[in-house]
C-alpha cells in the first residue's frame, strides 16, 4: 500500500536506497513463525481439525511463534496502521505541492488515491472488528468476504476506472510533456515580468543572443509596425526588419551592451508612410536570468516627440531673446537717440527758437516716435512667427 501510493504519486521505477528497511518487518516474521514452520504434520491438523475451532481462532487463541497472541496480533495490526501513516502523509505532503488548477492531470490521480485509501481502511477495520468480537464461523465468513470484496474494488477500479495508473507510459509521457511546457511558460512570463518591471520605457523587446526576438510587449508591437510596417513575431530574427541605416546602427548598440555596456540614445525615426518624422529615446541593456546566464538584450523605447518639440521651442524662444537684444541695442536705440536730442533741445533754455523751428522739430519727434513704433511691432510679429512655427 505504501509503496504503491509514493511509486504512482512520483513515478518510482526503482527503490530508493533506504527501500531495504521495508523488509524488517517481514523478516522479523519469517523469524518469529519459524517454530510454525517446523512443527510436524500432526500438529497443524490438529489446530484445523479442532471441534471447537472457528476462523477466529488461530489469531486470537494460538501462539504460533516466539512472541505471544496478544503482542503477535498487536504488531500486526500495528504495522499496518503506521504503514498506512506513511501512505497518508505521503499523500498529503505531495497535495500541498501540486496546484491541480494549473496540473489538472494529478486530479484523476488524487481521486483515485482518496478511494483507494478509504477502502483500505474500511476494510482494515472491518478485519480486525470481526476477529476481535464475531465468534460466529457464518458471521466471520460473511464480513471477511466483504472485507476481501471491498479490497479487491481497487482492482477493478485500476483496471477499469483508471487504467492509466497501471498502464501509464504513454499518459505519463503525455501529461510530462505538457506539465514542463506549461512550466516552461509560467518561468518565461515570469522572467517576462521582472523585465517589464526593470524597465523605464513604455514599449519592450528582449532579443537572444543570436538576434531572434525572446518577448516583446504590446506597445513595441505597435510602435514596431508604425516605423517598419512589419509586425513582430517570436523566434524571428529582429534583422530581418532592419532597413541598412538602422541595422548598423543597431549592430554597433547590440555589440557594445553585450560587453557590459548600456547605451542611451535619442534618434530621429521616419514613420513608414514617409508622412512624418518621430523621435525615441532607446537603450540597449545585456539581460541576465537569476542565475546569472545570459539571456540576450532588451531593447527600450520611449517617443519623447513632446520633448524634442519643447526643446525647439526653447531654442527659439532662447533665439528670439537674443535677436530681442541685438534690436533692443541697435534698431531701438538710434529713434531713441533721435527723440532725447530733440527733447533735449527742445527744453534748452540758452537757445532762443522760434515758431517755425520750434514745429520743425516736433514734426521729427512725430516721425521718431512713429519709426520706433514701427520697429516694436515688427520685432513683436517676427517674434510670434517664429514660436508658432
Amino acid at each position: 500500500m505504501f509503496l504503491f501510493v509514493r511509486t504512482l504519486l512520483y513515478r518510482e521505477s526503482h527503490f530508493r536506497k533506504n527501500d531495504w528497511l521495508h523488509t524488517i518487518p517481514f523478516i522479523i516474521s519469517v523469524i518469529e513463525l519459524i517454530p510454525f514452520y517446523l512443527s510436524g504434520a500432526e500438529h497443524k491438523l490438529g489446530i484445523l481439525q479442532n471441534e471447537n475451532l472457528d476462523f477466529a481462532t488461530h489469531i486470537t487463541n494460538f501462539n504460533e511463534g516466539f512472541i505471544g497472541k496478544d503482542l503477535h496480533y498487536f504488531f500486526k495490526a500495528g504495522s499496518w496502521a503506521i504503514y498506512f501513516y506513511f501512505s497518508l502523509k505521503v499523500y498529503f505532503t505531495f497535495r500541498k505541492k501540486i496546484k491541480t488548477d494549473i496540473i489538472s492531470d494529478y486530479n484523476r490521480k488524487f481521486a483515485f488515491l482518496r478511494f483507494f485509501l478509504l477502502t483500505k481502511v474500511i476494510g482494515f477495520f472491518l478485519l480486525n472488528i470481526t476477529t476481535l468480537f464475531a465468534h460466529s464461523n457464518q458471521l466471520y465468513t460473511s464480513i471477511l468476504i466483504i472485507s476481501n470484496f471491498i479490497s479487491l474494488i481497487n482492482i477493478f477500479l485500476l483496471a477499469f476506472e483508471y487504467p492509466e495508473m497501471i498502464y501509464g507510459k504513454d499518459f505519463y509521457s503525455v501529461t510530462e510533456n505538457n506539465r514542463e511546457n506549461l512550466m516552461k511558460i509560467v518561468m518565461s512570463q515570469t522572467e517576462n515580468l521582472k523585465f517589464l518591471e526593470n524597465s523605464r520605457h513604455e514599449a519592450n523587446i528582449l532579443l537572444g543572443v543570436n538576434y531572434k526576438v525572446i518577448y516583446f510587449n504590446k506597445l513595441a508591437e505597435i510602435k514596431f509596425c508604425e516605423l517598419y510596417n512589419h509586425t513582430l513575431q517570436l523566434n524571428e530574427d529582429f534583422t530581418d526588419y532592419l532597413d541598412p541605416v538602422s541595422k548598423d546602427n543597431f549592430f554597433t548598440y547590440f555589440q557594445q551592451s553585450l560587453q557590459g555596456k548600456t547605451i542611451q540614445a535619442e534618434e530621429k525615426f521616419m514613420l513608414h508612410n514617409e508622412s512624418n518624422f518621430t523621435w525615441l529615446q532607446i537603450s540597449f541593456t545585456a539581460h541576465y536570468a537569476e542565475n546569472g546566464k545570459l539571456i540576450g538584450v532588451s531593447i527600450g523605447a520611449t517617443t519623447i516627440d513632446a520633448k524634442r518639440k519643447m526643446e525647439q521651442l526653447q531654442a527659439k524662444y532662447l533665439h528670439s531673446l537674443d535677436e530681442l537684444a541685438w534690436n533692443s541695442s541697435h534698431v531701438l536705440r538710434a529713434p531713441v537717440a533721435n527723440m532725447m536730442g530733440i527733447l533735449q533741445l527742445l527744453q534748452e533754455t540758452n537757445i532762443s527758437l522760434d515758431e517755425t523751428e520750434k514745429s520743425h522739430f516736433l514734426k521729427h519727434l512725430s516721425k521718431e516716435v512713429k519709426g520706433l513704433d514701427t520697429v516694436i511691432k515688427d520685432m513683436v510679429g517676427k517674434a510670434r512667427k517664429e514660436l508658432d512655427n
